[in-house]
């Protein structure tokens, strides 16, 4: 009898364990530092399994030093831009809601050092970071979070809603994100909504506890949303608009995706 015991209370002691890798945001969702798909980028050359949108815009992506690398050199007649009618390069994987993308460390920095930020001079508008697209590329709506300078408002994250080719936006701020880095997390509900996160990058994620923030206080982009079916495409982009601040490098040091 005494062993019957014994066993049923280890059992009941380890399933209560089950959850101790889960801290609870502050708005009260579960986080969880594991993913269903991880890419750290590694090894050198192109990207691997992802659906590219508009590649010539921006040629020169890839697996550099353990990150996605994209070296923007080149932006005649705003061939990068993703603003209203424009569409950048997109490199992206499909999604379906529910789901999680996270980017880890994602932001500018200068052709002699991708992660030092290069300085505001001249009102810059310079930016990486992550789109939702519909599936349909022909079909210009997507929302978009990008870490780095917008005009007169350095080292920010801008946010941006695109409906049938007219865009809304806003960002959080100058100097929110000193490094012109951060990570961002960006969460597609059941009802194929999107929330947006954002916090200063978190570079030992794996054993450091998330502490992410509401995109300006609500989670939500500016203006009116697309609206998404069911399957999303979800990726990186780099783009600038003007010459201003071009040549520059955006990267990111790795994508966490989670059903």
């Amino acid at each position: 009898m005494k062993r019957y015991y014994l066993i049923l209370f280890l059992s009941l002691f380890l399933s209560c364990s089950d959850d101790d890798s889960q801290t609870p945001d502050e708005d009260g969702e579960e986080q969880n530092n594991t993913a269903d798909f991880v890419d750290e980028f590694n090894g050198t050359g192109s990207l691997v399994d992802y659906v590219t949108n508009n590649a010539l815009a921006l040629p020169q992506v890839t697996r550099s030093a353990g990150r996605y690398y994209a070296e923007l050199t080149d932006n005649t007649n705003n061939t990068t831009l993703h603003f209203n009618e424009e569409q950048g390069r997109l490199d992206a994987k499909a999604l379906t809601f529910p789901f999680q993308f996270i980017a880890r460390n994602i932001g500018i920095g200068t052709m002699d050092d991708s992660q030092s930020a290069p300085l505001p001079t001249g009102s810059p508008y310079i930016f990486s970071g992550v789109q939702v697209h519909v599936t349909d590329f022909n079909s210009i709506n997507s929302s978009h979070v990008v870490v780095g300078h917008r005009g007169g408002t350095g080292f920010t994250i801008e946010g941006k809603n695109t409906v049938n080719g007219d865009s809304s936006v806003n960002d959080i701020g100058a100097n929110t994100v000193p490094e012109g880095r951060a990570d961002i997390r960006i969460v597609g509900d059941e009802n194929n909504g999107l929330t947006v996160y954002w916090q200063l990058p978190n570079l030992n994620f794996t054993t450091v506890a998330d502490n992410w923030i509401l995109y300006n206080d609500t989670g939500q982009l500016p203006g009116e949303a697309p609206s998404y079916g069911n399957e999303v495409y979800v990726g990186l982009i780099t783009y600038a608009f003007g010459d201003t601040g071009v040549p520059f490098i955006g990267t990111c040091d790795a994508i966490q995706i989670t059903d």
